[in-house]
């Protein structure tokens, strides 16, 4: 349309050149142009159809000034004649040096300039003022696709210096309309809710609020069709159509009505199904990967997929550009269909070169060691998306893309190209701060997790608030040796008073070296070992409580005269680990099995064992990956060995707060600990005037307290069902994730006995008038809420708002939580 327009304006103008300027014939001896300021003289000399030496005359006249024209970058062209000198007057078009939209909020700035780019109208382009005279309608176009039909748009032009203008528009938008109706025509089959139901659109619903799916938009509803095709294909309607669909505006222009007509046609089976082509593998082997027979409904879905998986098998075998395809064969007298598979790989590709792009920091070799494509081998589809996933699992990386390129003059070479993107992998934080359960603290933390760009990560800081004043080193090199084997390596120097953490009155002063081996056994599996040395310092007030006489007696100290040990611990630990996830952080599907065993060995003071196992489900529900369901949790269980009767109290489990079970306080969930008094009373002496004595009862008239500090357990489970969605007003979703979730969990002592204080009278001064049973593992404790993370650029944030489903009557509770540096 803009050339027919351009043609137009030409022949018009070269008529009344013809008219009114008609000369005689002549030879042109020289051309002079004027007029030209952008357009260099070169340029416009090589679109002009005259020469030197050429004659012109009437009927040439008109073709040149045509050809002129359909440059594109002139308003005004004339031809003049000044003896022998063929003169060429034009006025340019100016340039657009920029364009300024106001006033849009409901569409981007990126997609109205889209829209004008289309039409012609860009910054750098010649300004066409047929075209800026259609920009506004353009624009409205854009936002009626969108639902929007209240709309004002104004343009201006600002003229600059050097034949440049500025293109101002100023958009006033108003209220969009909404679907209130769908009517469908001709489903006969399946009722309007069931097909209605399977759209991406609707007329509103509960969570309209945030997911707009009642606001109209053309290409939503062209996707939806879509749906619909495949839900009666998918079902054996093979020759489904939609026929017609309307779209009605009410007189208000607030309210949508759709109306779609549909052909839904008879049910078809499959009569037969053949597989033709240059297989270069069994048929049989493709045969399988077909998931319908002869007698079968057919699915397009099913035949889909069958496609895909044909293709990833190609792939296997260096077959990247294989193109396969069914073809039905509709057999209406009998309502069957026959279905030809036809395969056809293409030439077998080899790797010519692997490469990245977007690695700034991360030395190129950190990520190739990660690659299971190989130069030089067969181009397998299946080793790309592998190596594409290893890239995605490092922690460092937020985002992967490959593009496979054939090369350019060969017939069987291509590169590999993975382009990744860098996430933020130093976290340097320090100064005060305040946390709702550890109140004021003062910190300084150094950590990376792709340090000097090697992929390995290292971490010093120190920590003091409240409970804890600790320090700590920790070096992770996770290709210690070229066979890919780890080695962990963490120094570290606490003191933590455990009354302050809500646990068992006492301090622990902790000295550790340890080291862990990983050893790869798989894509996705490792198998841990390493050992850890820790010199401990307890000290406890003198105290009733039996947990703690119990212990200082196994060290050979009285608990009730001295009020510090010392001992020293030897663990060694064994581990395996399953990892599937896509991502090391915010993955959307994928597993995570972790089991370990921790030992205290006969070489320290203490003999122990603790047996743990996490896991992490991740399943998408829907197919760009924003909606998720995940299922987290553990089980642990420990016991003591040889001389040592029990688990040491200190290493117990411990469950409650964010990083467990949100909505109880953090280390509160489980047994408490319970003192026990010896009773007493006061008798005269033997000997006259010496005054009274005081006497200890036998044990049976023990008096007991239970005490608000929670001393842990030696079993523990715990279960966390989130539902994951979108982030209302946040684009990115790279960085934050917002759930809804549900916390289960207990913490319980296998050894408990409730029945040894059945006898026993509670203190009044105890915090609970009973005995509660610490060894049920039914008392089960859950939580429900909605969570908030943020991997911000210092630390990963998590914020939650919660509440107890079910809680026991001595447990604390807790609304809003937030946890720093650690995500799910």
């Amino acid at each position: 349309m803009h050339l027919i327009r351009k043609t137009v304006t030409a022949l018009v103008l070269a008529g009344l050149f013809s008219k009114a300027q008609a000369i005689e014939p002549f030879e042109v001896k020289d051309i002079q142009v004027e007029g030209l300021q952008r357009v260099s003289l070169g340029s416009f000399f090589t679109d002009l159809p005259i020469r030197v030496g050429e004659t012109i005359d009437d009927a040439r006249a008109p073709s040149i000034i045509r050809a002129v024209y359909r440059t594109g970058n002139f308003d005004f062209v004339k031809l003049e004649k000044e003896g022998d000198t063929l003169k060429v007057i034009v006025v340019e078009r100016p340039i657009i040096s920029s364009i300024i939209i106001e006033g849009n909020k409901v569409l981007k700035t990126e997609q109205l300039e889209d829209g004008m780019k289309n039409a012609g109208i860009a910054k750098g382009e010649v300004l066409d003022n047929f075209v800026l005279d259609k920009i506004e309608q353009g624009i409205a176009d854009q936002y009626f696709s969108n639902g929007h039909y209240h709309l004002d748009v104004e343009k201006k032009v600002v003229e600059l210096s050097r034949n440049r203008v500025q293109l101002r528009i100023n958009i006033k938008e108003g209220g969009s309309a909404r679907i209130k109706e769908f009517n469908l025509i001709g489903n006969n089959i399946f009722p309007d809710e069931e097909l209605i139901s399977q759209f991406e659109l609707s007329t509103g619903g509960l969570f309209t609020f945030i997911t707009d799916d009642n606001k109209y938009s053309s290409n939503t509803l062209e996707k939806d069709l879509e749906t619909l095709t495949s839900y009666y294909k998918d079902r054996g309607y093979l020759k489904f159509s939609v026929d017609s669909t309307e779209i009605s505006l009410s007189e208000n222009a607030e309210d949508i009505y759709i109306t779609i007509g549909m052909s839904e046609g008879e049910i078809y089976k499959v009569s037969d199904i053949d597989i033709i082509g240059d297989f270069t593998v069994k048929e049989e082997a493709i045969r399988r990967l077909i998931p319908l027979k002869s007698g079968d409904v057919y699915s397009a879905a099913a035949m889909t997929f069958a496609e895909e998986q044909i293709k990833q098998l190609l792939g296997l075998y260096g077959y990247a550009y294989a193109e396969v395809r069914t073809m039905p064969e509709v057999q209406e007298d009998t309502a069957e269909a026959k279905l030809t598979v036809i395969v056809d790989p293409g030439e077998r590709y080899y790797v010519d070169n692997v490469n990245f792009k977007g690695n700034l920091t991360t030395d190129e070799n950190v990520l190739r060691r990660e690659a299971r494509v190989t130069e030089g081998a067969a181009l397998s589809s299946a080793q790309v998306e592998r190596t594409k996933l290893r890239l995605q699992r490092l922690p460092f990386i937020e985002d992967v893309k490959v593009d496979t390129v054939k090369k350019e003059g060969t017939t069987d070479r291509a590169d590999v190209n993975f382009t990744v993107k860098e996430r933020n992998a130093a976290q340097i934080s320090g100064g005060f701060g305040y946390n709702d359960f550890y109140g004021f603290s003062i910190n300084g933390e150094l950590s990376h997790q792709n340090f000097l760009g090697t992929g390995n990560s290292a971490s010093i800081g120190v920590n003091t608030n409240k409970a804890v004043k600790s320090a700590n080193i920790s070096y992770t090199d996770n290709y210690f040796t070229q066979d890919g084997i780890g080695l962990n390596t963490t120094l570290n120097y606490s003191e933590t008073d455990y009354s302050k953490l809500n646990l068992i009155a006492q301090s622990l002063d902790t000295t550790a070296l340890g080291s862990t081996f990983y050893f790869p056994t798989g894509e996705f599996s490792s198998f841990s070992i390493g050992g850890r040395y820790s010199e401990n310092s307890l000290t406890s007030p003198v105290t009733s409580s039996q947990r703690v006489i119990d212990f200082f007696e196994l060290l050979g100290a009285d608990a009730r005269a001295d009020s510090k040990v010392d001992f020293d611990i030897v663990s060694a630990n064994v581990g395996f680990r399953y990892n599937s996830l896509n991502r090391a952080i915010f993955p959307s599907k994928g597993v995570d099995h972790s089991w370990r065993l921790e030992v205290g060995t006969e070489i320290g003071d203490l003999q122990y064992y603790k047996a743990t196992y996490d896991y992490s489900y991740y399943f998408p529900i829907s197919e760009d990956n924003d909606w998720i369901f995940s299922v987290r949790g553990g089980m642990a269980y420990g016991d003591g060995l040889g001389d040592t009767d029990a688990l040491p109290y200190f290493t117990n489990f411990y469950a409650g707060g964010s990083g467990s079970l949100r909505g109880f306080e953090p280390n509160t969930v489980g047994p408490r600990d319970i003192q026990r008094f010896r009773s007493s009373v006061s008798v005269p002496g033997s000997t006259p005037g010496s005054g009274n004595t005081t006497v200890y009862l036998p044990e049976e008239y023990d008096q007991i307290a239970i005490s608000r500090y929670s001393i842990g357990g030696n079993a523990k489970f715990l279960n966390s069902f989130e539902l994951i969605f979108p982030t209302p007003f946040i684009d990115d979703s790279s960085s934050v994730r917002t759930s809804l979730f549900v916390d289960v969990g207990n913490v319980w002592d296998t050894a408990f006995d409730v029945s040894e204080f059945e006898s026993l009278r509670v203190s009044p001064n105890s915090q609970l008038g009973y005995v509660p049973d610490f060894a049920e593992y039914n008392d089960y404790r859950a939580s429900y809420g909605i969570s908030l993370q943020w991997y911000s650029p210092m630390a990963p944030l998590q914020f939650s708002l919660s509440r107890p489903l079910k809680n026991q009557p001595y447990d604390d509770t807790e609304t809003f939580t937030f946890n720093i540096g650690k995500t799910f």
